[in-house]
């Protein structure tokens, strides 16, 4: 236990210094905003864990992370597949609980659009000043990126359902695109979907959403979805991906506004994508 404290402490000292922490421990935890259920925790998959143990471990009924997990079929799971387990905020203490608890460190990163307000008053149902007495350097602003330690998780006695599922909160971090794939579809042109790895390399962010594809034609519009937080964005195909450059089974390359706007952490992450080509 006087690990994880020391291991607390070097956080708790990163975030008042205004810089991100640094991953440690099982104890620390990422959240992240899915429109199905409020916040969600992302496992992945590691040898000899199932969904049951999931749901034992966060105390949250099977049929809720199903809920949550669209895309999962519960027979066949690959490893390393990262599975939504969502969370109740009234569980979230913004005190720091006894050492010897069960308890998760939880940090949440900033996303475009976003305000101190937001994040305290709609996502969490606290004051602004709440979360700024844990993140000293947010008293100057939020920045896309910027990572908040927004409390500890201490897992409830009451279990997590289906029903209890919240589905309230919309996605602000992407506005509503024109939809090519219907003009497309309208023209006559095929429809391709595909899903598989997504890759990103951290860089500069802009206004604008590029991504690469081995065969889509350059210039034309590419529908990326992040299942896992139900996410979709319109990007322009600015090119194909360079032979050689990533590895064969890698399905697109997107840029870091286009993996900012996805809600995307990991420089790999599994997606859905859409595009137009002729007959």
């Amino acid at each position: 236990m006087r690990t994880g404290f020391i291991l607390g402490l070097v956080c708790w000292t990163l975030l008042a210094m205004g810089q991100a922490p640094v991953i440690v421990g099982q104890n620390q935890k990422f959240v992240y905003q899915n429109e199905l259920s409020g916040f969600v925790i992302i496992e992945t998959l590691q040898p000899g864990m199932t969904l049951y143990r999931l749901s034992v471990r966060y105390n949250v009924s099977m049929d809720a992370i199903l809920a949550v997990n669209p895309d999962i079929d519960p027979t066949s799971i690959p490893l390393n597949f990262p599975v939504n387990i969502p969370i109740k905020v009234s569980s979230i203490s913004f005190q720091p609980p006894p050492a010897e608890g069960n308890h998760l460190w939880l940090c949440y990163r900033v996303q475009p659009k976003e305000t101190l307000y937001r994040i305290s008053k709609v996502y969490l149902n606290t004051a602004p000043e709440t979360i700024t007495a844990l993140n000293p350097s947010s008293q100057a602003g939020l920045s896309i990126g910027q990572v908040l330690h927004i409390g500890w998780y201490i897992p409830g006695t009451d279990l997590i359902t289906q029903e209890a599922l919240t589905g309230t909160i919309p996605d602000t971090t992407a506005g509503t695109p024109k939809d090519y794939i219907k003009e497309g579809r309208n023209e006559g042109l095929i429809v391709r979907e595909q899903k598989g790895l997504a890759v990103w390399k951290p860089g500069p962010v802009t206004s604008h959403y590029y991504v690469l594809h081995q065969t889509a034609k350059v210039g034309t519009y590419m529908e990326i979805t992040n299942p896992m937080l139900h996410r979709t964005i319109t990007a322009k195909v600015s090119g194909n991906i360079p032979q050689g450059l990533y590895q064969s089974h890698v399905g697109i390359v997107v840029s870091p506004s286009t993996a900012r706007a996805l809600g995307v952490l990991d420089q790999q992450f599994f997606a859905r994508w859409r595009y137009l080509e002729k007959g």
